[in-house]
């Protein structure tokens, strides 16, 4: 009966231990200013000299407003998001993912490789890639 108590007593411990934690409300920060870093800390470089943010976000609106177009242009066709008619059905929830390789392929890629002409109806938007 001893050792029944002391297994019961050490799994109850187990089991309320994890569900004891605290909870403030706070962010974790760092906890003095030496633990503190600034962009040119964790970058390597200065705030000036990342440029290349001006020309990832172009590529970005450039890819945003091909997107747009072929949305636009799939909605026209009566076809779903991924190029097929509108309510088909995929195994996985997506035809963009390869369950046997576990590869997944990018969406206008996908919609590029099975209707061409929607290649050709953006192509003004496609001045990016």
């Amino acid at each position: 009966m001893k050792n029944l108590t002391g297994v019961l007593v050490f799994s109850a411990a187990l089991l309320l231990a994890p569900g004891c934690t605290r909870k403030t409300g706070e962010a974790p920060g760092p906890t003095d200013a030496s633990a503190a870093t600034g962009e040119a800390a964790r970058t390597g470089a200065s705030k000036g000299a990342l440029g290349a943010e001006e020309d990832a976000g172009t590529v970005n609106s450039a890819r945003a407003a091909q997107e747009a177009c072929v949305d636009a242009w799939l909605q026209k066709q009566g076809l779903d998001a991924y190029g097929n008619p509108e309510g088909s059905m995929y195994a996985g929830g997506t035809p963009l993912f390869d369950e046997r390789t576990g590869e997944r392929t990018d969406r206008l890629d996908f919609i590029f490789k099975n209707k061409p002409e929607a290649r050709q109806a953006c192509q003004g938007d496609a001045s990016a890639q």
